[in-house]
């Protein structure tokens, strides 16, 4: 889980305040109809093709269409040129857009004045020109000028076609952007196959059960060895019947955290139960679960971190470890991702070829992803990680889930740490609330090293049930 609130929030709030301006101000938008309840602006350049005049300090163009408007440098979202005459930044949408606005989102931890005296060119034909006075009289080229930026972003309305997007500085310096976002008149509306999941699915238990337990640490070490993890008492099937006690109708069970051991015997990493004691190194911990919550009539989700500190950043290794549990175990309800977005940017991995592939090969399963974006670019399902955001918010049209621990003292996999249960009434309150504004309440609670849920929450949760 992440520790930290993301400020990249404000990139589906500001996409969904353009919308209306657009619509209310009667600018080109306008005559489109009404867009449904959490409907929100495509950003047509989250993911597009990118170049840049030169590349420091690891800023490569591409993080600045990774959906992250995070403007410190730290966090690996913002794009940096080395120090020149007119730097210059640019994207390719792939084909020619309808384009109402470009949002240009600035470098805030420093520097913010570097993005003044800065032009931003649209056109539908290759931008081949360095200089920028060249640039800005190529034929179809319009141009749009940026005195200063005192605040983390500008709008900068378009009302034309576009299928390249440049900002280019006019004087010598670097050039940095934390975002740059293109809006049209097209919109993504929440799916309605997660609309339902939410509905139908209000209740459901996070197990945080992995190698942490073993390490008794949140973040396990990545290079912890594979011998630690040996359960004594495994028994999914009492998870299970924890969760039907307490009312729940699906679980979640982390396949693999950020340290990168994989709960079952995967071909592409040594860094799993295969290499545990475990049943003689044939165990599969997935698959046992798999199986309780099928006996017990409940729905099956898994958690897959996309950050990976044993096996490093791949995706090939992500779609190929997905493809291992999405194929293997029947149909696997519910994936919730974690470290995308905040720690592996998508410019790293990115999100459409894994989502395209989960569709392909597993067309029910619901994606939530824990980006901290708060955007429907990146997920089907918006994440509220409770102790560090609150609950969701209680008006939300789109399809949202609350994640929580029962622990009083927040821990998500049982260690020395682990405190009691919260009280049951302060569940069922954070439950009626999820419900009432469109969310499931996902409840954490993790198996201790036998690989067994503690008497004293297995006691609240059938408190919990009866309350309900």
């Amino acid at each position: 889980m992440k520790h930290s609130l993301k400020m990249a929030l404000a990139c589906a709030l500001t996409a969904l305040s353009l919308l209306s301006t657009a619509v209310a101000g009667g600018t080109a938008m306008a005559h489109t109809p009404a867009p449904p309840p959490g409907s929100e602006p495509r950003d047509y350049a989250f993911g597009a093709t990118t170049s840049q005049s030169s590349t420091d300090f690891g800023g490569t163009a591409d993080r600045a269409v990774d959906a992250n408007t995070d403007g410190r440098y730290e966090n690996k979202s913002v794009s940096h040129t080395t120090e020149e005459f007119q730097p210059w930044w640019q994207a390719d949408l792939g084909t020619s857009r309808k384009l109402g606005s470009i949002v240009v989102w600035n470098r805030t931890d420093c520097c913010a004045d570097r993005l003044s005296d800065a032009w931003v060119l649209a056109s539908d034909q290759p931008i081949t020109a360095t200089n920028v006075d060249e640039a800005r009289k190529q034929p179809g080229v319009s141009s749009w000028h940026i005195n200063t930026l005192d605040g983390p972003s500008t709008r900068i309305a378009l009302n034309r076609s576009a299928r390249y997007l440049r900002v280019q500085l006019q004087g010598t310096g670097y050039l940095s952007l934390a975002e740059v976002q293109a809006f049209g008149d097209a919109v993504i509306t929440p799916s309605p196959v997660a609309q339902r999941w939410v509905k139908d699915n209000p209740f459901g238990m996070f197990l945080h059960y992995n190698m942490s337990t073993y390490t008794n640490e949140q973040w396990a070490d990545p290079n912890a060895h594979p011998a630690a993890f040996n359960p004594s008492g495994l028994d999914p099937d009492q998870w299970a019947k924890a969760m039907k006690s307490a009312g729940m109708t699906f679980g979640v069970l982390t396949a693999k955290h950020h340290d990168g051991f994989a709960l079952w015997p995967t071909h592409y990493s040594d860094h799993d139960i295969a290499a545990a004691p475990y049943e003689n190194g044939e165990g599969d911990i997935i698959r046992a679960y798999v199986k309780a919550m099928h006996a017990n009539h409940l729905k099956v989700g898994l958690y897959f971190s996309i950050w990976d500190r044993h096996n490093g950043d791949s995706l090939a290794l992500v779609k190929d470890q997905l493809r291992e549990l999405l194929t293997r175990y029947g149909t696997i309800d519910y994936l919730w991702f974690d470290g995308w977005g905040w720690s592996v940017p998508y410019s790293t991995i990115p999100y459409q070829p894994v989502r395209d592939m989960i569709r392909k090969v597993s067309p029910r399963t619901v994606v939530a992803n824990n980006d901290h974006l708060g955007t429907l670019q990146t997920t089907d399902v918006i994440v509220y990680e409770v102790p560090v955001q609150g609950m969701p918010p209680a008006d939300s049209p789109r399809p949202t889930d609350g994640s929580d621990t029962l622990d009083q003292n927040r821990t998500w996999f049982h260690t020395t740490e682990t405190g009691t249960p919260r009280p049951a009434a302060e569940i069922i309150d954070n439950l009626h609330k999820a419900k009432a504004g469109n969310a499931l309440y996902l409840l954490n609670v993790g198996p201790d090293r036998n690989g067994r849920i503690p008497q004293d929450y297995l006691d609240r949760l059938k408190e919990i049930g009866s309350l309900q």
